[in-house]
């Protein structure tokens, strides 16, 4: 079964209903929820890895580097 994991909840629905009907399995990028229909759940279960910890900890580094690579990007 083809999997799409998102880091965050925000799909389009058409596009989630397209996944649903190919029978893909949806992972959202929700901190609760099980295994089944989150990311951050899955990976908290099944890897024994806290993403949503590592965003939380590493939040300011990324949000500044991103705004650099988005800054020389418009450049």
């Amino acid at each position: 079964m083809p999997v799409v994991a998102l880091l965050s909840t925000q799909i389009d629905d058409d596009i989630a209903e397209r996944y649903a009907r190919a029978r893909w399995l949806l992972l959202r990028g929700t901190v609760g929820g099980t295994w089944a229909d989150s990311t951050y759940a899955f990976c908290r279960e099944a890897l024994g890895y806290d993403m949503a910890g590592f965003f939380q900890r590493h939040s300011e580094t990324l949000r500044r580097d991103v705004r650099g690579i988005l800054e020389a990007l418009l450049r």
